[in-house]
């Protein structure tokens, strides 16, 4: 029998949501867009009627590209003027 040599770490930090994200190119889903956004899913929902651009995969399974997020935000920062 042959055992199975297990690979352990220790005092590896575990990667942060932030670090998972992924870049401009590639696909997130309604929840990783919320969590980018810092907001709940059903906030994302309710952008997607308001102009959030996303790619529809089928009937119910929906992507975002980071760069339309980034974007979507960038048209909505607001100045503040004195």
């Amino acid at each position: 029998m042959s055992k199975k040599n297990k690979l352990t770490v220790t005092g590896a930090a575990k990667p942060t949501a932030r670090a998972m994200m992924p870049t401009a190119g590639e696909l997130l889903t309604d929840l990783q867009a919320a969590e980018y956004f810092s907001v709940e899913p059903r906030t994302i929902r309710l952008w997607r009627t308001k102009g959030l651009p996303f790619i529809r995969l089928t009937r119910k399974v929906v992507r975002f590209r980071k760069a339309d997020l980034d974007e979507f935000a960038a048209r909505r920062r607001v100045a503040i003027v004195n």
